[in-house]
């Protein structure tokens, strides 16, 4: 249950319009804060967008325009195309600053492949991954970004470093977990475990196996191997003031249900 008012409405001011700074954002309102919110993008939602993109996952869009309608509702003015930078912050006469400024995928080289491209940057349309896929990363984001692709038409094959796919997930109950597991294969994807990317040669990717090198011709290469946090906004000013606070993503990478919480109960103790 939202805690009662804030005795002391106080100027807030929250970086990052994806779901841990919108939640921030509707909860700091409710309770009767003045909150103004900033995204650097043209829309909110943040890695929500992306994950929203298979029509297997599409309540994620939902959830963002439920969000937009919220803080419309509680006039909370929204700055999109807004970068804050340090000075920015310094500049501004908020009480309390949020940041929840998110995270980015984590980047994979491979020696004599360019063709390599963010699981997200593929289902939001911005990169062509050609018709015969490698999806590094067989967690819950490599997964389903397999699916989405073979659904296209796409020749997909994901690989995971580990010896199974799915290895831990704190989204999926046991059952969903196995469900997704069968449904690859039976979909056509070819799946290795135990399986990492070497380089690539004239005849295509090469990977290395327990078992065996393995040289797969590839339009591409699309990466879901983890997120890394985007906190420099807020290593860098902590030192300064004591009302700066992080959440989300940006404080610790983890799944929607948990930045829905971890935004909640920051913005219900302000």
């Amino acid at each position: 249950m939202l805690k009662k008012n804030s005795a002391v409405p106080r100027q807030i001011m929250i970086i990052g319009g994806g779901i841990a700074g919108m939640e921030a954002a509707r909860v700091a309102a409710r309770r009767g804060h003045k909150v103004e919110l900033y995204e650097q993008k043209d829309h909110l939602g943040g890695n929500l967008v992306a994950a929203g993109v298979p029509d297997f996952k599409r309540e994620c869009h939902a959830l963002i325009h439920w969000y937009g309608s919220e803080l419309h509702e509680l006039n909370v003015p929204i700055h999109l195309h807004s970068w804050i930078d340090e000075e920015a912050i310094r500049q501004s006469d908020a009480d309390i600053v949020l940041i929840a400024t998110g995270s980015t995928p984590v980047k994979q080289a491979i020696s004599g492949f360019n063709k390599i491209f963010s699981a997200e940057s593929v289902l939001t349309g911005a990169k062509n991954p050609g018709k015969s896929v490698i999806v590094a990363g067989g967690g819950l984001v490599g997964c389903e970004t397999a699916l989405w692709l073979r659904n296209q038409g796409k020749q997909v094959m994901l690989i995971e470093k580990e010896n199974e796919i799915l290895p831990v997930s704190h989204t999926l109950s046991y059952s969903s977990t196995e469900t997704l597991k069968q449904l690859l294969p039976e979909k056509g994807i070819t799946v290795k475990t135990n399986t990492v990317i070497s380089h690539a040669s004239a005849a295509g990717v090469v990977m290395q196996s327990a078992e065996q090198i393995i040289v797969q011709p590839a339009d591409s290469v699309v990466t879901a191997i983890g997120y890394q946090s985007n906190n420099s906004l807020y290593e860098n000013l902590k030192s300064e003031r004591s009302d700066i606070y992080l959440l989300g993503d940006a404080r610790q990478i983890n799944n929607v249900i948990q930045a829905v919480r971890d935004a909640y109960d920051l913005a219900s103790q302000i």
